[in-house]
């Protein structure tokens, strides 16, 4: 039986990587908060202003994006790029690697994602798909690689606490951990994969654990984030994106003559 429900969940998440974060504990209903709580509420309404504002104040950056998911022990598929993102403007380019299987470029502007490239075999042009309409798929996965999505869901983690300061590629950071909530885990998901990840929470019998970590240098710029969640024996799947050469320019150029219809195998 234990088998029997490892390897659904291992199905569930690699398939459609939907899972749910710890539910708050129920507050007590008699008992007034100690002393100690309130204080711990404090710093981490603290931390989390922290990480927002590193989030908000970043603006342009050199990009390195990668998300693997697999069983422990087992080899992990990961999805790489690498790019850069103006922030502000919404607007990027990536090169993304899918393996050694597949390679493909693509170009962020506010209201499009384009796409070209393919596999050794077969390749296509440039196609579009409307940013308002990618959704989120497989867990801790964003739509179309999206580096703004995984700030969107690193600002709805909660209780951050602060980890300590690390170096971070020869730069001194400090590292903060929250919660990510069931909101953010399912953050503009489709509705196939968010019924996937109620039936996976249903056979887990509660939370599925899923943290986020942030890195944010001397001078307050974030450096990194990583999204991570684990089900012992089971299954992991971690999604980081590195910020470096931060205020550089961003050189965006949309392509011409991109049709509609980007596979959404790819985004």
């Amino acid at each position: 039986m234990r088998r029997s429900l490892s390897s659904a969940l291992a199905c569930l998440t690699l398939f459609t990587a939907g899972c749910a974060a710890k539910a708050p504990a129920a507050a007590p209903k008699t008992t007034a908060p100690t002393a100690s709580a309130s204080a711990s509420a404090t710093a981490e309404a603290d931390h989390a202003r922290v990480v927002k504002a590193a989030v908000e104040g970043l603006t342009s950056a050199r990009t390195a994006y990668r998300w693997e998911v697999g069983r422990p022990g087992d080899r992990a598929y990961a999805v790489t790029g690498k790019g850069g993102h103006d922030f502000r403007q919404k607007r990027g380019t990536l090169v993304v690697g899918i393996e050694d299987a597949a390679r493909f470029e693509q170009v962020f502007t506010p209201e499009r994602l384009y796409l070209r490239g393919g596999t050794k075999l077969e390749s296509a042009d440039w196609t579009f798909v409307d940013r308002s309409e990618m959704k989120a798929e497989r867990l801790l996965k964003a739509p179309g690689n999206d580096p703004e999505f995984l700030l969107r869901q690193a600002v709805r983690a909660e209780r951050y606490q602060r980890v300590g300061k690390e170096d971070l590629a020869g730069t001194s950071a400090t590292r903060y951990r929250g919660e990510l909530t069931h909101a953010a885990l399912t953050l503009n998901m489709s509705a196939d994969a968010r019924k996937k990840v109620d039936q996976m929470r249903d056979m887990l019998g509660g939370a599925i654990p899923a943290t986020a970590d942030v890195w944010i240098d001397g001078r307050g710029r974030l450096a990194q984030v990583r999204l991570e969640m684990i089900i012992e024996g089971v299954i992991e799947s971690t999604t980081t994106l590195t910020l470096t050469g931060q205020g550089e320019p961003v050189k965006v150029r949309v392509p011409a003559g991109a049709v509609a219809g980007a596979p959404s195998s790819l985004v």
